[in-house]
């Protein structure tokens, strides 16, 4: 398996990806019902590419397939907090690959100026809950936002790993 940053062209990789993507897997994303679809305003903004208000890194299989990816988004471009997620096909949910994908992206993060990570979670995710107390320490105690469990904690407290790419 290989991660690496985001390069142009992943955004095929992407919806090729959709049909290894549980609609289960969509929904805990995105927060809503998305008829087992990756929604159309995603896919084109991922055909942005990296841009100081988004990045990501990517997984890749030896066959060339994505397997997941971890992004980050702030508004303003240059804001010192950033909203992080991160999407695993359903195949490599549970190997740690969530994990690993966002301690490759924390570099990159910290090089972009970025200081506080935010994620938003469904009380029911506890995959994505146990992935941020793994990345940031279990006393960190969320807020709760709009029917949502928010999470907010600074970026240097986040292992991370080397960029081999």
């Amino acid at each position: 398996m290989l991660i690496r940053p985001w390069q142009t062209g992943d955004e095929h990789l992407v919806a090729a990806a959709e049909r290894h993507l549980s609609a289960r897997s969509i929904d805990r994303r995105f927060c809503v019902g998305s008829g087992g679809r990756l929604p159309t305003f995603y896919l084109r903004h991922l055909e942005g590419g990296p841009r100081p208000e988004w990045d990501a890194q990517v997984a890749v299989d030896d066959g060339g397939r994505l397997c997941g990816w971890a992004e980050y988004g702030r508004r303003p471009a240059c804001s010192p907090a950033a909203d992080l997620a991160v999407l695993v096909a359903d195949p490599w949910q549970r190997t740690g690959l969530a994990t690993a994908l966002v301690r490759a992206l924390v570099p990159r993060m910290a090089a972009a100026g970025v200081r506080t990570v935010q994620a938003d979670v469904t009380g029911a995710n506890a995959a994505s809950k146990g992935l941020i107390r793994a990345l940031a320490g279990p006393g960190l105690r969320p807020t709760y936002q709009d029917g949502m469990v928010h999470y907010a904690f600074d970026l240097a407290v986040v292992p991370f790993a080397p960029l081999t790419v």
